[in-house]
């Protein structure tokens, strides 16, 4: 299905604090039909319409790792996930193709550049964890549910940059994308973790624990 992106709206990223890791949050200016809360760490869902959250810390390097619980969910392709600037939530949640990827919530498939290229399962109940580990340099990214495996996978893993979902050269940051399919409900929400507090699941070796700002 075809979708006007929807362009998020840009600014420089934000600076690591010389005192040390500085975690990064939901960027006000990103909003489309959406508030923040607790500290710019909940999105929540504000119409039924499409929307969503993005931080504003792209990255080009390094290799980082994050968390986001749902609170509740009702759009079928509510996506959790990472995306370039230049991308949009409707390409998001519409699956059209460009630098984006994420978990469409609603049934588990991970999408990337417009295709599903794997599943991890329904991942839309409140409480479910959705892991996200980005390696900024092999341009990829990994996905799992609460505890299980990478990808659904028994092989994959970011630790040992195998497999994985290849991404479109670009920099990226998290998102949250509220879908307009479905029995979208205002007040759908997800909360962040981008390393202001212990994650729930272990870091993989060799990544950040969180995404800095």
């Amino acid at each position: 299905m075809f979708c006007s992106p929807q362009i998020v709206a840009t600014r420089p990223p934000a600076i690591v604090s010389a005192g040390g890791f500085t975690p990064t949050t939901f960027d006000a200016a990103s909003l489309s039909n959406a508030t923040l809360s607790n500290g710019n760490l909940t999105a929540t869902r504000s119409n039924t319409s499409t929307g969503g959250a993005q931080s504003i810390a792209y990255k080009a390097t390094g290799k980082f790792y994050f968390e986001v619980t749902v609170g509740a969910s009702h759009g079928s392709t509510d996506s959790i996930g990472i995306m370039a600037s230049s991308y949009g939530y409707g390409p998001l949640t519409n699956g059209n193709t460009g630098a984006g990827s994420g978990v469409w919530l609603g049934n588990g498939n991970i999408v990337n550049n417009g295709g599903v290229v794997g599943n991890i399962g329904a991942a839309n109940a409140t409480g479910d964890i959705i892991r996200v580990a980005h390696d900024a340099p092999a341009g990829k990214v990994w996905y799992a549910l609460n505890g299980g495996t990478w990808m659904n996978s028994g092989t994959a893993d970011p630790a040992t940059n195998n497999g994985g979902v290849t991404l479109i050269a670009a920099q990226y940051a998290p998102v949250i994308g509220f879908s307009p399919f479905g029995s979208p409900t205002v007040g759908d929400n997800f909360t962040a973790n981008f390393g202001a507090t212990a994650f729930t699941y272990g870091v993989p070796s060799g990544f950040t624990a969180g995404w800095s700002a």
